[in-house]
């Protein structure tokens, strides 16, 4: 699969089973649709060189989206994540894989990129105006926003 082929095929994931809404009324991502309708994805062919997970583009695109490929162990590139999330500190990187997620699992391994402080922002928006993510199992939730969030 190309590039080309695997973004038609991940916004037609995103589509279908990202912006959907669950039982409680909510897209599994809230900003999903926009960030697609508005073209502000970035796809990154990360599966033979890891460090172009460093050429996301915060100022132009909302998210990054790294593809992987199939991995085998996953590991390593979470590594790659937490060091780079640390090296580059206004930016978050995370795995979404085949098993990871609670509401939808990957059709393949990713890593996204997204600048903190939007992140941060629309997660608190989501937490202190809605009914989000009172659907959410509180493990998944600590999980997905760090121990230190209730």
């Amino acid at each position: 699969m190309t590039l080309d082929e695997f973004t038609i095929k991940f916004l037609q994931f995103v589509e279908e089973s990202i912006e959907n809404k669950k039982d409680d009324g909510y897209p599994v991502c809230p900003y999903a649709r926009s960030a697609r309708m508005k073209q502000t994805l970035q796809f990154i062919d990360a599966r033979d060189d890891l460090t172009t997970l460093e050429s996301f583009d915060p100022v132009t695109y909302q998210m990054g989206i790294c593809w992987l490929g199939d991995v085998d162990d996953i590991t390593p590139i979470e590594k790659v994540c937490e060091e780079l999330s640390v090296k580059n500190d206004n930016l978050l990187y995370f795995t979404s894989t085949r098993t990871s997620g609670h509401f939808v699992k990957n059709f393949t391994d990713c890593v996204f990129v997204q600048r903190k402080d939007d992140l941060l922002e629309k997660r608190t928006h989501l937490k202190d105006n809605t009914t989000y993510y009172d659907s959410w199992p509180i493990d998944y939730y600590k999980l997905i926003t760090g121990p230190n969030h209730s």
